[in-house]
């Protein structure tokens, strides 16, 4: 009885351990649509947000956490500067709603040292790309965004999955035995 009470007991920390991951990611697109000045810009990768969300000029809005991608063919690498956006996240937000990116948008650099700023004006309502760097440039550009449909099993599906394995053993394991009684006569 104590093995049980022991595998119980491991189950229920293990599985309040294994929080689930629920921090959301959406691909982002943008192409240029009218350049302004400087070499003309196009990008894609994915924004990684939390899972928490708050409201923004009347819109779901999730802090950025991450980003990936490519911008001109460089990969993203890092957060502009130390605690840039709001505890220290690459930008504003990910918004829901007619746009995904609030009037702060998001900063971030690249592997070729380019320093990039994402951002829909305001004043339009299109999406705007500004780069410095060995060539600033400004940009319109077509912009779009979606979630990416999850692929793996977030860590609480696989705890759950491992326990039920490990219960359904355990019960095989200390299941009274059968004695066969063999009579011959």
């Amino acid at each position: 009885m104590k093995k049980a009470s022991y595998l119980v007991a491991s189950a229920l920390v293990l599985s309040a351990l294994a929080t689930p991951a629920n921090a959301a990611e959406f691909l982002f697109n943008f192409q240029p649509s009218t350049p302004l000045f400087g070499p003309q810009v196009s990008g894609s990768g994915v924004f990684k947000t939390s899972d928490t969300s708050t409201t923004v000029d009347g819109r779901t809005a999730f802090s950025i956490l991450s980003i990936t991608g490519l911008v001109n063919g460089s990969a993203i690498t890092a957060l502009a500067g130390n605690g840039f956006g709001p505890n220290g996240t690459y930008g504003n937000y990910f918004t829901t709603g007619s746009g995904f990116l609030d009037g702060s948008g998001t900063r971030f650099f690249t592997a070729s040292g380019l320093d990039v700023r994402f951002f829909q004006q305001s004043s339009n309502g299109q999406y705007r790309v500004n780069t410095f760097g060995q060539f600033g440039s400004s940009n319109f550009v077509s912009a779009s965004s979606s979630a990416v449909a999850a692929a793996v099993p977030e860590p609480s599906a696989w705890m759950m999955m491992i326990l039920g394995f490990a219960v359904v053993g355990f019960g095989m394991r200390t299941r009274a035995k059968r004695q066969l009684a063999v009579t011959y006569g």
